[in-house]
């Protein structure tokens, strides 16, 4: 079954459509209904927004995206949730543990260097806690890179020190966990025990491509809908603001000419403040999801809704 993706400029109509997935085919009575959210503000205000449309809001759980996902992992998989040592603040304890051990190898030279004069190991800590959180941001979008790294396909230090990190065998990491789900979710036949039956993401502006997958492969087994906030009707994913379309214009090859969609044409505030929601709608778009619209002219009695109009349009 496909991932569900519904867009619209008001936050109020996604919660209508929200609303009508739930009541128009109910679960079973027991089993907790499922809406993932970024912050308990939005889940205060989306469980308000429920009661008021169909008369009561129970039996809902509102969990992060990173919780339900360490869910996702233990119902294909059984391994669940990473290793609690690549959580940042632990992996910097034991990333300082062994920098001093590394040295020696002529890889480290450049933190040797640096490591040279530190009688307080102050520079080691800060160090160690970088790195931590490099680390963390690579098993976020880089995930194939440390699984390379682990198979010694890289030789830079950077790659030497996972090794040495991976070598006691702490246990699974984020990275490992979703080549899991790749195979498991493809082998398997029948639909994962202890998960709900459907999933619905609720006004989230942005995740991580590792998310996203998660929830993509959770598609091919359960209801999945994205209720997704888009300003704009129209296809924005390559616009560009001044200071991109400046970098895009000294590209070699693309001489000096007018760009295939002149600046003029686009909303200078999407393009300047949309980046994130643009690359995110591609994101969601490159799933090949079924895409729902259901867009609403905001009015142009006041200035705000004439600004919104703009840019809808």
């Amino acid at each position: 079954m496909p991932l569900v993706l519904i867009s619209s400029n008001r936050l109020e109509v996604l919660a209508e459509h929200l609303a009508a997935v739930l009541g128009e085919a109910p679960v079973s009575p027991l089993a907790p209904e499922i809406i993932l959210v970024q912050s308990r503000g939005m889940e205060h205000w989306v469980s308000l927004e429920l009661a008021r449309r169909l008369g009561v809001c129970a039996n809902i759980r509102f969990p992060f995206p990173n919780h339900f996902v360490g869910l996702v992992f233990a119902a294909f998989s059984g391994a669940g949730r990473e290793a609690p040592i690549f959580n940042p603040q632990r992996l910097s304890w034991r990333i300082m543990d062994l920098l001093p051990g590394c040295l020696e190898d002529s890889a480290f030279q450049s933190l040797g260097n640096y490591l040279a004069d530190d009688p307080s190991h102050l520079k080691n800590f800060q160090l160690a806690q970088r790195l931590a959180f490099l680390y963390d941001q690579y098993l976020l979008f880089r995930p194939e890179m440390v699984l390379d790294w682990e198979k010694g396909r890289e030789d830079h230090w950077q790659a030497r020190l996972w090794r040495k990190l991976m070598a006691a065998k702490p246990g699974p990491h984020r990275a490992a966990l979703l080549q899991d789900l790749r195979q498991a979710a493809r082998r398997r036949l029948k639909r994962p025990e202890g998960l709900p039956q459907r999933v619905n993401v609720f006004g989230i502006s942005a995740l991580p491509p590792f998310h996203v997958e998660v929830l993509a492969l959770l598609a091919r087994h359960r209801h999945v809908h994205f209720f997704l906030l888009n300003p704009c009707r129209e296809y924005w994913g390559d616009i560009l603001s001044r200071r991109e379309e400046k970098g895009f214009r000294k590209r070699p090859g693309r001489g000096t000419g007018a760009l295939e969609r002149p600046g003029e044409f686009w909303n200078p505030l999407l393009a300047a403040w949309g980046q994130m929601g643009r690359e995110f709608l591609d994101l969601l778009l490159s799933q090949d999801p079924e895409w729902r619209e259901d867009f609403r002219e905001p009015g142009l009695d006041f200035l705000l809704g004439r600004l919104q109009a703009d840019i809808l349009d």
